[in-house]
């Protein structure tokens, strides 16, 4: 069993109760019509189909380090070379930047930073999600002090884990932020961190890349493990609908949130 499925091309449903359709509004809003657009880090291509069903008229690219096993027509991918960082595409290329869920995943921030802003054009739009796992008051770093510091570089591939202070001053110094919004409160922050601790354990990550209902698995086909299936699907996704009630009740609230939507203007 491989886990694949984190990179899983289905759609999200906008219109959910969850962290996923959370995120996804947040960025079909602050996507404007007939734009060129680049989801950098597009694994699949979920969001770009996501966009694609509620934004008509938009040019679509991709990238990602790791080739997908389908790409149909509705998007242009491309690889890029991880030995370099440097993104496959020309100076002011981009209308706008998707960056969701990337730059916890990256050596050098700064430097994906400076790409981002290279193929941005003059007043374009960077959209991106960046989780919030380093604050010193958190359940990540309970789970750190309990696992080790390199637990979520273990369960997650999450390589850096910023704070709140330190994204503001990454994003000040190439951008400018015009809609901020805060998501992972208590009980998302405890969701996550608990989760992503939990798989250290290898039965327990088996069964959460094969059966989330986030990451494409589950094959209720195979009788024996169905109980276990619907079990794992249905507290993932109870939890999630109190994780999203959650930030939905506190997005303007940052003490506590272990996320940020960002909308932000190349300087």
């Amino acid at each position: 069993m491989t886990e694949s499925f984190r990179y899983a091309a289905a759609e999200v449903d906008t219109t959910a109760k969850d962290l996923p359709a959370l995120k996804a509004e947040f960025i079909v809003e602050e996507v404007p019509d007939g734009v060129v657009l680049i989801d950098v880090g597009c694994g699949g291509g979920k969001m770009l189909r996501t966009i694609r069903n509620c934004r008509p008229g938009i040019v679509f690219h991709g990238c990602d380090v790791k080739i997908p096993a389908d790409v149909d027509n509705d998007f242009i991918f491309t690889p890029v070379d991880p030995t370099t960082g440097r993104l496959p595409y020309d100076d002011a290329s981009a209308d706008v930047l998707l960056v969701i869920d990337v730059l916890e995943h990256v050596e050098n921030p700064h430097q994906m930073l400076d790409e981002l802003h290279r193929i941005l054009r003059p007043d374009g739009r960077l959209i991106a999600f960046i989780p919030i796992e380093g604050e010193r008051v958190s359940w990540y770093a309970f789970f750190r002090w309990f696992l080790g510091p390199d637990l979520y570089a273990r369960t997650k591939d999450h390589i850096r884990a910023f704070s709140h202070c330190e994204v503001d001053a990454m994003l000040g110094q190439k951008f400018e932020v015009e809609r901020r919004e805060y998501a992972y409160h208590f009980l998302g922050n405890l969701m996550d961190a608990a989760l992503f601790a939990a798989v250290s354990i290898e039965p327990l990550r088996r069964a959460f890349w094969q059966y989330s209902p986030y990451h494409g698995g589950g094959d209720d086909r195979q009788p024996s493990r169905s109980l276990v299936a619907r079990g794992m699907r249905t507290a993932l996704c109870l939890a999630n609908m109190a994780a999203w009630a959650e930030s939905r009740l506190l997005r303007d609230v940052r003490a506590g949130s272990a996320g940020q939507l960002i909308s932000a203007r190349r300087r």
